[in-house]
């Protein structure tokens, strides 16, 4: 059995990291002895509850588990600080250890792995999740051609040309690698694996009556968002659409699931035209998403469209259309764009402006008259988010990739 050991940045113990990393690892473990080594929050290591939960489901899974400490300050520094943390716990694992992988997923993980594959010969698998260093640009965080931005894309570089093995979530950031202007040898394997979901768990069902009793929706139609509305969301655009929707469609509800600060939000919501009694706010962990997803009818969400996320992909998107709920979204993030239209799974706007909201209530009007859409949400969900396709994508990858490593130069 081939041994794997996965470096996360993001923790097990946050929700995406036990949609995108925990559940593709259960269904991985049967097949590879695999080590993770995650950086969680703070908040959450002091949940003791939370915590002995995720110990148990992992060693269940037969997984073994490092959790260190995220740390966020100083800038910088204390991401070096984890790196260093990351590369002695790595170390330690490979130290006894001949046939072996690192899958690293995102750039921090990647710094940790580069240093392993070379000093200690496993084979690297750089799941890029987006284009990081370019991120940090588009966000305003880095200045282009700044000290950080040059040290990022030094590393950028050898990542690419250091990695066995490359993934990228769309298929737009793979037609974006030459831009990049790295050489990539011909042994390198590169596979599209996009934000995949448990379809067995994320299904189109009813509305449950608790439910919509508990957040007083019964005989509303309902448009919402799920996740976060901060950092690339469209935080202002997304609660005006929400706006434009309550006045334009009958016994409208907002509903927005999230763990951002909820006060903050029904401030922002008010201030966009939300009105206050047809905006409801919820809580809720990973299990109870599937739920929360079915009482809405309409998800809606906008991302900050930018040469960076062209290799990225919302979870959110995914789980959507497993719920057979479709979308409005704006195009140029990743593929998303691409596949909504391709499978009529929701409306896409140029822009996210006064003049696309006006044009996209008819289309949508009619989406939700279509007892046809539920299950193209659906399809569109198992020929692009299928989490069985993602798994095996993944279970081709880890053994190409060793079988390959005596052969590669």
């Amino acid at each position: 059995m081939s041994e794997i050991l996965y470096v996360s940045y993001d923790g097990l113990l946050e929700p995406l990291g036990e949609s995108q990393v925990v559940s593709y690892l259960e269904s991985l473990s049967p097949s590879h002895q695999l080590t993770v080594v995650s950086f969680e929050k703070a908040q959450d290591l002091r949940d003791r509850r939370r915590v002995s939960q995720m110990e148990t489901r992992l060693l269940a899974a037969g997984i073994s588990w490092t959790p260190l400490t995220y740390h966020r300050w100083p800038p910088v520094l204390s991401t070096a600080y984890d790196i260093l943390r990351g590369i002695w716990s790595g170390a330690r694992w490979a130290h006894t250890r001949s046939e072996w992988l690192v899958h690293a997923r995102g750039y921090v993980a990647a710094a940790i792995a580069l240093v392993l594959s070379r000093r200690r010969g496993g084979a690297f698998l750089f799941d890029m999740r987006g284009f990081w260093v370019d991120e940090k640009v588009d966000a305003g965080h880095w200045p282009r051609n700044g000290a950080l931005y040059v040290v990022g894309k030094w590393f950028e570089r050898r990542f690419f040309q250091s990695a066995d093995g490359i993934v990228s979530l769309t298929d737009a950031g793979v037609r974006c690698f030459p831009s990049l202007g790295y050489e990539l040898g011909p042994h390198v394997a590169i596979e599209v694996i996009p934000t995949c979901v448990d379809l067995q768990r994320f299904q189109s069902a009813p509305k449950d009556p608790d439910l919509l009793l508990r957040f007083d929706l019964r005989g509303h139609l309902v448009a919402g968002c799920v996740g976060t509305l901060s950092n690339w969301y469209l935080r202002r655009e997304t609660l005006e659409y929400l706006a434009f929707l309550s006045g334009q469609l009958e016994h409208l509800k907002v509903l927005l699931v999230t763990r951002d600060d909820h006060q903050r939000l029904r401030a922002d919501a008010e201030h966009c035209g939300v009105p206050a009694d047809r905006l409801v706010l919820a809580r809720a962990d990973f299990r109870e998403m599937p739920g929360m997803i079915s009482l809405i009818d309409v998800g809606v969400f906008f991302i900050k469209a930018c040469f960076s996320k062209k290799a990225s992909a919302a979870t959110k998107l995914g789980e959507f259309l497993a719920c057979g709920v479709p979308v409005v979204i704006n195009d140029g993030i990743g593929d998303s764009g691409s596949i909504v239209r391709d499978q009529t799974a929701g409306v896409v706007l140029a822009e996210p402006t006064a003049e696309a909201f006006t044009a996209s209530i008819g289309p949508l009007r009619l989406l939700l008259r279509d007892p046809e859409t539920p299950s193209r949400c659906r399809g569109a969900a198992k020929q692009h988010f299928d989490l069985n396709h993602g798994v095996a994508a993944y279970d081709r990858l880890y053994r190409t990739l060793l079988a390959g490593r005596h052969d590669r130069p």
